[in-house]
């Protein structure tokens, strides 16, 4: 599963996720920059919600953004082991039953791996939920710590 989809189902709940989506999907194509009514339902939902609440749901979506960035980095290295395994298992000389085991089960670790990465890359509709949330729950913080130093 994307792990943006997994974050925003958690924090926002599955029924407001599916509806941002839906929405995304249909009112947020690539020429659209900014989406204020997109950005305007989840600051409705998050501006309700307590300062400590915010600051763990801002540190959660910290840990999702490095670990999609660490799914992408660990890709190219999974890329070259798997070249590197295909040339040890073929330069070993194994009866042709192994051999074929081999080859299959590192391309279905592979395989796996792959559809991790395309998953996580290749969600446009949660990639700008998770862009505009983010944006929201910084505006949040920045607005509560400037009311407590007034």
């Amino acid at each position: 599963m994307n792990i943006f989809k997994k974050l925003l189902r958690k924090e926002l709940g599955e029924a407001r996720y599916n509806g941002l989506v839906t929405f995304v999907n249909k009112h947020c194509g690539p020429e659209v920059r900014n989406n204020t009514e997109l950005y305007e339902e989840i600051y409705e939902y998050c501006s309700r919600l307590d300062s400590e609440r915010i600051v763990g749901m801002q540190m959660r979506l910290n840990e999702v953004m490095y670990s999609a960035f660490q799914v992408g980095r660990t890709y190219s290295l999974a890329f070259f082991i798997y070249l590197g395994a295909w040339f040890v298992l073929l330069s070993m000389e194994l009866q042709t039953e192994l051999l074929l085991g081999g080859i299959l089960a590192i391309t279905v670790c592979f395989g796996l791996k792959t559809v991790q990465f395309f998953t996580n890359r290749c969600a446009y509709a949660d990639a700008r939920i998770i862009e505009t949330y983010r944006m929201v729950l910084e505006r949040i913080l920045v607005h509560r710590a400037r009311g407590q130093n007034d």
